[in-house]
């Protein structure tokens, strides 16, 4: 009962870390998700939410790359929620449940980014 409530509290506090820190942080000029983590080992789990709203910074960030290619970005959000499931079982499924390093996170970050936004000259 006592590991219940722990593991509780600690999503609890995980959620609120990344609802009021990360995600202060991706409205910021981060130019890469690395810049927004502040410490490792990152939980597979945190780092899957803050590449969802890191996905959709860049789609707001590159509103007029995505123009040029006749795509908004409501739409860009859009492909990015639909994709998100699929790119996320594909990319993290052999993916250990913590990010040591910066290359690792780097390395999964981009492989995310280049399943579910598929744009060229798309930049963080």
């Amino acid at each position: 009962m006592k590991l219940l409530f722990y593991v509780v509290i600690f999503a609890v506090a995980a959620f609120s870390v990344n609802k009021y820190y990360l995600s202060g942080k991706i409205d910021s000029e981060a130019l890469t998700v690395a810049d927004v983590i502040a410490s490792y080992p990152v939980n597979i789990f945190d780092f899957k939410q803050t590449m969802a709203d890191y996905a959709h910074h860049l789609c707001y960030k590159n509103e007029d790359v995505l123009s040029s290619q006749n795509i908004s970005a409501r739409e860009c959000v859009n492909n990015h929620d639909d994709r998100k499931s699929d790119c996320e079982s594909r990319i993290f499924r052999l993916a250990p449940l913590n990010l040591k390093t910066k290359e690792e996170v780097i390395d999964y970050s981009k492989q995310y980014t280049q399943c579910t936004l598929p744009y060229k000259y798309i930049m963080g």
